[in-house]
Order: structure tokens, then sequence, then C-alpha cells
């Protein structure tokens, strides 16, 4: 015999209370003969959950609900509002036009397109599904997701928002740019990435998920490119640090810069390091290496300080405390206990200007020439030679043992 309309109303109010995770419900008045499907209709409906303590999880919002399954803990709804709570605060806003929403082991989850929006780091996240876990105050985020932030935004295939903590983490194809003028045409590559709201820097690679690789795809940055297994990418003061294998790309001209740790200031467009560097620079058959450096990147010039370079062309050598290279015009600048070495050939002074297309080389203070074959050796104020000829031209208080096709002014 079919319920009475006064039963039937009792039933179902009963069977939703008693879920626990559904807290208030307002329905639509039945019609005077109401047909029994096994599909509940709910309207205005709110979820709310809280933890030991008695502090609320979240409280949402739906306009409309139906009940997906027969045990009651999943709803397919629309137009879903409401806040995730973190020790009873506000920590994010949600919404959603339609999605699935169920409650397991004090988790919330939402199934389907929606935009979470960080209440304290005035960021939001879209993503096709959520994982809230109130107790931790952490929110999973997973499937096309997004994340937008005034200082980052990153896309991943996993992202994990620590409320606590103030960390967002992001794994898998982990792709992160900023907004900031300086770096609007960088693009961070990584398998793995911790961004730490406080002290507003980014941490990439390590704990065994592979490199990084920072690209340049835009502007003069075209084809600028830096790898290394970790980096440390401060926002604040958009200074990077890239460590562990450590190699650098520039494009114009084409430049290979190697190390084990370099610091990359964006706004001042410079590499700074003050460990080991190498450099090769294959258009021209020169490599390099020095015990620090900087690269003006601006000005295609180089600073190296305990330095070596090497022609292969010209089958040249040359050390110095520091060396200054103008790298388009191949020029380079040297000081403090120069040497120059060529196979029969050998000068040491203490300020030497090489213009490496011309073969020239230009010195003062204190030079000393020896050469081999045939064999002389000089001394004088300043001297100026071309390497390809193994002419030197010594003035200024010369002093010479064997003054044999040696021109002294």
């Amino acid at each position: 015999m079919p319920l009475p309309r006064t039963a039937l109303l009792l039933c179902l109010l009963l069977a939703l209370t008693g879920c626990g995770w559904v807290d208030q419900w307002v329905g639509e008045e039945p019609s005077p003969e109401p047909e029994v499907t096994g599909e509940v209709k709910l309207q205005n409906l709110t979820l709310r959950q809280t933890n030991a303590r008695g502090e609320l999880l979240w409280l949402l919002q739906a306009a409309e609900a139906r009940y997906r399954d027969a045990d009651r803990r999943q709803l397919q709804i629309q137009n879903l509002s409401g806040e995730l709570k973190a020790e009873g605060k506000p920590a994010y806003k949600v919404q959603a036009k339609a999605v699935n929403v169920r409650e397991r082991e004090g988790q919330l989850w939402i199934e389907g397109r929606t935009t979470v929006t960080d209440l304290r780091q005035k960021g939001t996240i879209i993503a096709d599904q959520f994982v809230w876990q109130g107790n931790r105050g952490v929110l999973i985020a997973q499937k096309n997701l997004q994340a937008r932030y005034p200082q980052v935004s990153v896309t991943a295939q996993r992202l994990e928002a620590d409320n606590q903590r103030q960390e967002l983490r992001a794994l898998k194809r982990v792709q992160v740019t900023s907004p900031a003028q300086d770096a609007k045409d960088l693009r961070l590559h990584t398998e793995s990435l911790v961004w730490q709201q406080q002290p507003n820097r980014l941490l990439a690679g390590g704990m065994g998920q592979g490199g990084v690789t920072v690209v340049g795809v835009g502007g003069d940055r075209q084809g600028q490119r830096l790898q290394a297994q970790r980096v440390i990418w401060s926002i604040s003061d958009q200074v990077v640090t890239l460590e562990g294998g450590v190699q650098v790309q520039l494009p114009n001209p084409a430049l290979r810069v190697e190390g084990e740790m370099v610091r990359w200031r964006i706004p001042q467009q410079q590499l700074v390091s003050d460990r080991p560097l190498r450099v090769q620079y294959p258009s021209q058959g020169i490599q390099g290496q020095a015990n620090r450096g900087v690269l003006l990147i601006a000005e295609n010039r180089a600073i190296f300080d305990n330095a070596q370079i090497n022609s292969q062309p010209q089958q040249a050598q040359l050390r110095a405390q520091r060396l200054n290279w103008w790298i388009p015009q191949e020029r380079v600048e040297a000081s403090g206990q120069v040497e120059i070495q060529r196979p029969n050939a050998h000068l040491r002074t203490a300020q030497l200007v090489w213009r490496i297309p011309q073969q020239e080389v230009e010195a003062q203070g204190g030079v000393f020439y020896r050469q081999s074959n045939p064999r002389i050796q000089v001394q004088g104020q300043r001297a100026k030679g071309w390497l390809d000829r193994q002419e030197v031209i010594v003035s200024g208080r010369v002093q010479s043992e064997v003054p044999v096709q040696l021109r002294l002014p």
C-alpha cells in the first residue's frame, strides 16, 4: 500500500540527515501523488564537515543536487560554492557549475571543472579534480590544472597547496612562468617544484626528479637556455641560482658555459659564478676556463679571474689573473701575470690586449719574450706582435740576448 504523504516526507528527511555531512536540505513541495523512483532531488543544500575539535573543515552550498550512489555519499551538484577551512578559518573559496562531490574518510572530493581561490595568497587554481584534506590543511589538484598567482603561474599534472606550511608543490611536467617584466619571456621546466610562499622562492629539481631547464621564448632571450640539476628562483629579487651540472647556452653569439654553480641576476642580465667555469665558443674554435667569472649578457662581455683561453686556429694559449673578453669583437684584455704561449714562443707581461681575428697582441709592463727557433730572448716595457707571423716588436729599455730576426727600435 502506498505511504501517506506525511510519512514519505518523514522518511526522506531521516535518510538525509543520517548521512552526517549533508547538514541542511530544503526540498520542493511534492506533487499530490508523488512517484517514488529511487532518485532524490535536493535543492538549496548545505554541506558541512567538522573535525574532532568541532572546527569546520568545509562549508558548501549547492542550488541543486542528486545522489549518485546507493549509500548517499556522492552527490551530483549544480552551482556549487562555499569555503574550505583550515583550523576553522577560511582558506579557499570554491566555485563550480556542475560537479560530483563525495566525502571519504574526512576528505572532500570534487570531480569536475572547479575554480578554487587561495584567500591568503590571492591566487586561483583551476582543475578537474580537487581533494581537500582539511585536517592537514592540504588541497590537492589534478587533471588539466593551472594555477595563477600574482607572483607565478604553474601548470603540472599534480599540485598540492599546503595552507599550514605556506607551500605549493607541483609534480610531473611542471612549467612555471613569471609575470614580472624582467622575466616574462622565461619558462621553467621541471618534474618537481616547491614554491615556498615565505620567503617567496621556487625550488626546482633534485630529489631524483631529473634536471631543470629555463628557456627564453621571446625578445632578446630567444634561444637562450639554462640547465641544471637544481634551481632556486628567488621571486622577490629575480635571482636564479643553478646548481649541479650547469649548462648555459647563449644564442647571439653562440656561446656555451658550464659549471657547478651559477647565479643568474635577471634584471641586471648577469650570470655570476664563484666556482670554476668552462667556456666554449665553437664558431671561433675557442675554449676557456676560469676559477670564477661574470657574463654581462647585455654587453656581450665576460670577465674571468684566474683564467685560461685556448684558441685552436692560432694554436695559442692565454693565461692571466683577469680576462676581460669582448665576445663579438673577439678582443681579450688580460691583466696580472699574463702569459701567452704558442708552440715556438712565450710572452709574459703585466697587461695584454689580444685581437683574435688579426692574431695581434699588444703587451705593456714587464714584457718578457722568448722563442726557441731561432733562439731569442728579450725584455722591455712594451711589445707588439703577430702570432701567425711570429713577429714581435719590443720597445722601452730593451735587453736582449740574441737579437736575431728581431726588430728593436
